[in-house]
């Protein structure tokens, strides 16, 4: 067996048995193999440093060929994001998560279809992140990244809140809403899905803003170019303080008058698949999708 990846990190959650079992058994399958293998500083630790202390996300972009992140989905997105912003190394997930949507190996898998990708067998493709700025009186410009979303929700009051939307400079409506969600093709499955947005084919080149619970019975969720500039702004109506949040994590609490700037990030998150992989089937499996309800 020929490896064209010869030197590999490993990520994983940090507080799961199942996880830690799986971690275990790759980094021995992957050391038999002769290849070089770089644990990730806190998965080490979760380990009892029985594998050394590890290493920091900046050593694995520099040292490292490819990422093999195990968890669930949430993991993956956090691994993949960190990981884009200071290199282009590629990424693999094995699932030990509940969907597993993003992570599409099992771990049964590891010594075939896993072993495979790394012998150059794969699919790879490109997914984009969202970058939003929020500018605000009350606090200094933030910017955060997103590979699956940015969510405007309702904060601890749990009322309607108005937001005025702009696209690409020119007014283009009011929301009066528990929030908005504005998703990637890969976030179109997560949060987005679960508040009535479409199912975006992670090859689309397209942002989908979503209402949350919208006040009106003519609110529907709009696809943008994802070239496209997006400005919100907090309203008055009920001296609002809804979150901000990316890839379901707060960020911070926002209040009338602040501005949310949102548009395509430059970097990307190069994701690997084995060959057999086919989205279709992923949403059929995972989400059920177009099955028949009755026989």
């Amino acid at each position: 067996m020929t490896f064209i990846f010869n030197k590999v990190a490993i990520i994983g959650t940090h507080d799961n048995p199942a996880v830690a079992e799986t971690v275990e058994y790759l980094m021995h399958s992957l050391i038999e193999q002769s290849l070089r293998v770089y644990l990730e500083a806190e998965t080490a630790a979760s380990l009892d440093d029985r594998f050394g202390e590890g290493y920091s996300l900046k050593a694995i972009a520099k040292h490292c060929e490819i990422a093999i992140v195990v968890g669930g989905d949430g993991n993956f997105l956090n691994a993949g994001r960190n990981l884009s912003l200071i290199s282009d190394i590629p990424i693999v997930g094995i699932n030990r998560g509940k969907l597993g949507f993003l992570t599409d190996i099992n771990p049964d898998q590891i010594t075939t279809r896993l072993f495979d990708v790394l012998c150059g067998r794969y699919q790879q493709e490109q997914r984009f992140m969202l970058q939003a700025s929020i500018t605000s009186e009350h606090h200094p410009t933030e910017q955060t990244v997103a590979l699956n979303d940015i969510v405007i929700a309702a904060g601890q009051h749990s009322r309607l809140f108005q937001m005025h939307v702009h696209i690409d400079g020119r007014y283009a409506f009011d929301q009066r809403a528990d929030g908005m969600i504005i998703a990637t093709p890969t976030g179109s499955t997560a949060h987005a899905l679960s508040a009535g947005g479409p199912i975006m084919h992670p090859g689309l080149d397209a942002i989908v803003l979503v209402p949350m619970f919208s006040h009106s019975l003519n609110s529907r969720p709009i696809v943008l170019n994802a070239n496209s500039q997006i400005e919100i702004t907090i309203g008055e109506y009920n001296n609002p303080e809804p979150s901000l949040s990316f890839d379901g994590h707060m960020k911070l609490q926002l209040r009338p008058a602040d501005t949310i700037k949102l548009h395509r990030c430059k970097k990307s998150v190069s994701i690997l698949h084995p060959l057999d992989y086919d989205y279709f089937h992923s949403l059929r499996s995972k989400l059920h999708w177009g099955k028949m309800l009755f026989p």
